[in-house]
């Protein structure tokens, strides 16, 4: 059994925060799936139960942006919350290097100062109170932090708004910066250099289109996703999921909801 839970954020947070999720499964036995990469940080609030990702023990933690795949496992049941934040948001959020998240999780206690925070939402009640309780929260340290630079604000939508399609040479020249200055500023507040993070994009842009139908055009997927052709799309979903885009789909299917 399990439920989901979706809320969007309190409009003074749009642009920050993607979405909130809390979530609820209890399964016969431990439960494992392949999970993003996503091209959002992602901060889990569990209420008690462990997890284990690419094998490493977590309860509540963070987890910055990855290039592939990683798997999770439960050991039957789940019980807590997601907040979805954009990288520039985490990195004003958390106040540092998001290098220092990028292809791996800690723990929440390392990003987010707040030791009573996963009690309060436990007992909030419900999920539309647990809702209101992070926008408080998160609006208040928001209020707090300081402003993020513009410049890397700016390319990093530009990336978003085209699905990774633009070129890093396109928007360091809009910026007027060099190469080497746009990818030591992505290290910095986004934690992936935008071609890494471009490429992260067009894999979501082409799951998204494939998971819309039974038979997937790829061919047209790859030139819509801005692939060179349909062996480039390919070759990326192999290197980002392990899987050929057929296997990778019927694998989603088969895995438990």
């Amino acid at each position: 059994m399990a439920v989901l839970v979706q809320c969007s954020p309190a409009a003074p947070l749009s642009g920050l925060v993607t979405g909130y999720y809390g979530f609820s499964e209890a399964t016969a036995g431990p439960t494992r799936r392949r999970e993003g990469p996503g091209g959002d940080v992602v901060v889990i609030i569990s209420f008690g139960e462990d997890w284990l990702i690419d094998g490493e023990r977590l309860t509540s933690f963070a987890a910055g942006l990855h290039v592939r795949q990683v798997t999770t496992e439960h050991g039957g049941r789940s019980f807590g919350m997601q907040i979805s934040l954009t990288p520039p948001a985490a990195h004003k959020l958390f106040g540092l290097p998001m290098h220092l998240l990028a292809h791996r999780q800690v723990p929440l206690g390392e990003v987010l100062a707040d030791a009573s925070l996963v009690d309060r939402l436990h007992d909030a009640g419900g999920w539309p109170e647990r809702f209101k309780l992070l926008d408080v929260m998160l609006m208040k340290r928001f209020t707090e932090a300081p402003p993020p630079p513009d410049g890397v604000c700016w390319a990093w939508r530009r990336l978003v708004e085209t699905d990774g399609r633009i070129p890093v040479g396109e928007l360091a020249k809009e910026l007027g910066w060099s190469r080497k200055r746009i990818v030591a500023r992505f290290r910095e507040q986004v934690g992936l250099p935008p071609k890494a993070l471009g490429r992260v994009l067009r894999f979501e842009c082409a799951r998204a289109l494939a998971e819309r139908t039974q038979h997937p055009d790829w061919t047209r997927i790859a030139i819509e996703c801005g692939y060179c052709d349909q062996s480039h799309l390919i070759n990326e979903f192999r290197a980002i999921t392990g899987r050929t885009p057929a296997t990778f789909l019927q694998d989603a299917v088969a895995s438990p909801a």
